[in-house]
Formats: C-alpha cells, structure tokens, sequence
C-alpha cells in the first residue's frame, strides 16, 4: 500500500513542476514578446507618501510620479515641504495666502497641476481683483491630499500655517467627508506606497503587510507584460463597463449612497457628529489665529448628472422614496449656520454647465478640467458677493 501512495505523490509532484515551468516560461515569453513588440512604460519608482506624526501621513519632498487611469496621467511632483504645489518662500507685501485643504477633489485627482483646483481658483479670483484695479498677488496653497478626512484637515492646519502664513483657510467638503474613522490613524508606509493603518494602542506587526500589494507593486516597476495585462483591464471597454457595474453593486457605491439614505442610520449619524466635531476643532483654532475658515461644498457626481444618479440608484435596489439628494448639503449648511461660517456652493453652476459639457470623470466620479473650473469661477464669484476677500473695496466688517 505505501509503495502505490508514494508512486501517486511523485506523480502529483512531478506533475505541479511541469506546471509551474509551463506557467514560469509563459510568463517569461510574454515579457520578451512585449518588451520587444508592444513596449509599455512601467511605474515610475518613486516615493508619494511618508508618514507624518501630527497628521498621518503627507506627499514625500521631492517625490515625483505619475497618477495613472483610465482617463487621465498626470503627474503629482512634490515640493520641498511635502506639498502637491510650486515653491513658496516668505510671505511678500501684497501676497494675498489661502490655505486650501480638502481629499482628492482638492488636490484635483487625475489633473495636472496647471488645471487643479488651487490654480484654477487663484486665477478666478486674481481676476476679480485685476478688475478692481486692485494691486495684489492671491496665492491659493495646495495643502490637501487624497485620503484625507476632517481629522485631517485639522491637523493639516496646524503643520502647514505656520510655515505658510495664509489670511484664509478654505475646506473643500464633500458627502464622503462624514467619515472620520482615520482619526489618530498610524500609517505604515512603504516605498511610498500605504500598505497598512491601525489605531492608536493597537499591536502591529510587519507580517501583517500583504505581501500580495508588494509584489504588485514590484511587478508594476519591473514588469512590461504586467503593464500590458493591467492596461488591457484598465482600458478596455468591455472589461471597465464590467467594473462600473461591479462597483455600483458593492461596498464602494454603498458606501457613498449613505449618508442620503434615509432614515439615517445610527452609524451615519455618529459619523456626521464625530466628522464636524473635527471641523469645529479647525474652526476654532482658526478664529484663535484670528483668520477665518470658509468652506466650499463639493457636490458628487450623483448630485449633479441625474441619469447617472438613477444607474446607482437602480443597480442598488434603493428607492427614491428612500434617497435624499439634498441630505448631506443640508447637513453641511445646518453646521455652517450653527458656527457662523461661510459657506460656498457651486452645484447649480455644475449642474448647468455638466448639461453642456462633462464636469466629471466617467468612470471615477471625480472633476475634470471643466469640472474645477466652473467651481473655481462660481467660488470666486461668491466670495466676492459674500465680502469676505478683505482687499476689495466693497468690503464690510461683518
């Protein structure tokens, strides 16, 4: 009996190595197939992330690389204090400073520099002041970064005013800022990349790293043929409509259908509380630097494009008898009222102009070019209606 089971073993054996040097050959030829015939570019090395004590975690001085998808590949390049911005030295005579903080929108995810939000926004309201004959330089300051939540921008405020000196601090706030469960997060970072996060008082470990997101990456910086084979899926029609439709079915989508979901959850209504909570800790610490804190809401795709609001609505099973549009801004404006901040809103801008021309990316819900510019416009506009830009000569104490 043991010489049959040990015959059937060696067989079984001999049969996983001649799989594995099938498997270990395909590959190989793949890679030579497509270094020579359909050469790709690999992922740039280099570092995007590094973690921060106070806030979490920030964009690493200097780094450099490319964001990559399906519709945009821009490039984020860092400057020296760890910021998605130009250089800036000491405050001049005349410079006018905004402190931008927010997540992805802010920071103007899949856009280049040039068009993001902080650029786009200085030049709407340089404008105003160069009709007024007004002798100024506004400088709107990128100090926002994907993955941030309110937790984040409090702390953001308190690493970054003091080097940069703003006269305004300006929250772009959208529904998925009600979670503030990174709060006091410890971040594990690795080769720029966020393989780990855990709270404070809990035991971690390296071996809890996933080894599956290295090797990723390492096959991302080294690997042509996986470049191919993650573009196909990345591009491909077919198979990025399979991921839409995916999407729209699981947490993700879920996740940002809730807080216009109603009758609010327990869950939701803590998260709100907990995420203004934050808010009002920025909005405090601001006013005791004797500066002023605006926000500006940001309307998600959903709010804006109603086809695209009824596919999620539909792939979701959620009946608008259940689904609040207008909840999360209500949320926002009751805060404001309550705190006596300013409050800008751009989505009836949005909501014309995204009739003519797309505002939003398709696939990932975030502004396009035309997206920022018409909220940077409508933003500039209502600050100035508001009289909260103190260099403009229709200006009133409030």
């Amino acid at each position: 009996m043991i010489f049959p089971m040990a015959k059937y073993f060696f067989k079984l054996h001999k049969t996983a190595i001649l799989t594995l040097l099938v498997l270990i050959i395909a590959v190989a030829w793949g890679e030579i197939f497509t270094r020579i015939l359909l050469p790709q570019n690999v992922d740039a090395q280099m570092n995007i992330f590094e973690t921060d004590e106070l806030i979490g975690f920030i964009y690493k001085p200097h780094a450099m690389t490319y964001e990559k998808g399906r519709e945009y590949n821009a490039l984020y390049k860092i400057n020296s204090i760890g910021l998605r911005d130009r250089e800036y030295g000491h405050k001049k005579d005349g410079d006018f400073r905004i402190l931008l903080l927010g997540d992805s929108f802010a920071v103007s995810h899949g856009i280049e520099l040039e068009d993001s939000l902080s650029r786009q926004l200085e030049k709407a309201i340089q404008e105003i002041a160069d009709k007024e004959s007004i002798s100024v330089r506004i400088q709107v300051i990128n100090a926002a970064c994907g993955g941030y939540s309110t937790f984040n921008y409090w702390k953001a405020y308190h690493r970054w005013a003091p080097l940069l000196n703003p006269d305004l601090v300006l929250v772009v706030f959208s529904p998925d800022d009600y979670d503030a469960s990174n709060a006091y997060m410890k971040y594990v970072i690795v080769d720029g990349m966020t393989l780990d996060a855990f709270a404070p008082g809990q035991k971690h470990s390296s071996h809890n790293v996933s080894r599956i997101k290295k090797l990723r990456k390492w096959l991302s910086w080294n690997s042509e043929f996986y470049i191919l084979l993650r573009n196909y899926l990345y591009y491909n029609d077919f198979a990025g409509n399979l991921m839409i439709w995916l999407d729209s079915r699981g947490k993700i989508q879920n996740s940002q259908l809730e807080p216009f979901i109603f009758p609010e959850s327990i869950g939701i209504i803590n998260a709100w509380r907990e995420s203004f909570t934050y808010l009002q800790y920025l909005d405090n610490d601001i006013r005791q630097d004797g500066l002023e804190l605006i926000i500006m809401t940001v309307p998600l795709k959903l709010e804006i494009d109603d086809k695209y609001r009824k596919q999620i609505l539909a792939s979701n099973k959620i009946p608008d008898s259940q689904f609040d549009v207008e909840r999360p801004l209500n949320q926002i404006k009751k805060f404001c009222e309550m705190n006596a901040i300013s409050l800008l809103d751009p989505r009836d801008e949005l909501q014309k102009k995204h009739k003519e021309k797309p505002c939003y990316f398709i696939y990932d819900g975030h502004w396009v070019t035309e997206g920022i510019r018409t909220a940077s416009e409508s933003a500039a506009r209502q600050l100035s209606q508001l009289q909260i830009l103190p260099f403009l000569p229709s200006n009133s104490k409030r």
